[in-house]
């Protein structure tokens, strides 16, 4: 049996088919900023949590990019471990100390920055770093979206509650009442403006005659011979004592009639017949006292 003999169009066809292929690969993984004609070194760096990274993701340091991610494997023998290979460039010394962030973007895309360390010494090619994840403030509204949907029946409740408040005409009056009160109170504080504008300087001069009169008064007070008084009060006390001594020892009529019961006895039956006798005579006048037009005896 003879083959059937292929033309060289149809030959040209499938070259060219093969180089559009080519074509097409090296321009899928030009746009995703991967060098297939250079992978460069092979660096590994473990994550709990890789976000948004996936295969060709790009490889940042100070916002420069040195490489792309080129495998993502997930070590069923640990939890939460997932290893990113990183194709970085041959040309990169990454010093001890450095570790891998990933930061996710806006748009829902992630990228991974390799932070430094301080470090003289180089880690090796296809060595393992450490990674994060920073997941930026897109992750932390995404998850404040759950409780603020949790929040929103209760706004709802409370914009129904305030609207019925507001609503409620005692509000108003209420509004109308507070307008009074404070038209009232600029009243009373422009009449106690007033008040302390006009009283306040009279009260103050009043004081200060006071002040003035009071100093009058202590100079005077100043001016008097205390001495002399204190003298005078002992010269007078002094006199009392002598009195007193005199009554008790029964000096003088005073002392006899505080001492001599006897003298006061008789002195009280003096006044009982003189009071007797005057009675007496207002009654029976014509007793003591004869008269005549005619000089009867």
């Amino acid at each position: 049996m003879k083959t059937a003999k292929k033309s060289p169009r149809e030959l040209w066809v499938g070259i060219l088919g093969i180089v559009a292929i080519a074509l097409i690969y090296l321009l899928i993984n030009f746009f995703k900023g991967v060098n297939v004609f250079n992978e460069g070194d092979r660096y590994y760096a473990r994550f709990n949590d890789i976000g948004e990274i996936v295969k060709s993701s790009p490889v940042y340091i100070n916002g420069y990019k040195v490489g792309n991610v080129s495998g993502i494997t997930y070590d069923f023998s640990k939890t939460n471990c997932v290893y990113v290979e990183m194709s970085l460039d041959n040309r990169l010394h990454i010093p001890q100390g450095s570790y891998a962030m990933i930061v996710n973007k806006t748009l829902g895309s992630s990228t991974i920055n390799l932070i430094m360390g301080n470090s003289e010494n180089i880690i090796n090619k296809g060595d393992t770093l450490s990674g994060t994840l920073n997941a930026g403030a897109m992750h932390a509204a995404g998850k404040m979206i759950p409780r603020i949907n949790d929040l929103l029946p209760k706004v709802d409740t409370m914009l129904v509650s305030l609207n019925n408040i507001l609503s409620n005409p005692a509000i108003n009056n209420s509004i109308n009442n507070i307008e009074l009160l404070t038209a009232q109170l600029n009243r009373t504080t422009a009449q106690l403006n007033a008040i302390l504008s006009e009283e306040i300087p009279q009260a103050a001069e009043k004081l200060i005659a006071i002040e003035d009169n009071m100093l009058q008064v202590s100079e005077q007070l100043s001016d008097v011979d205390y001495k002399k008084i204190m003298g005078d009060l002992e010269a007078s006390l002094s006199n009392m004592k002598s009195i007193t001594a005199a009554l008790e020892s029964g000096e003088g009529t005073a002392g006899m009639l505080l001492k001599d019961s006897t003298l006061y006895s008789r002195l009280n039956e003096t006044c009982e017949a003189a009071t007797t006798l005057l009675q007496d005579l207002r009654e029976n006048p014509k007793k003591y006292v004869h008269f005549s037009v005619f000089g009867r005896k």
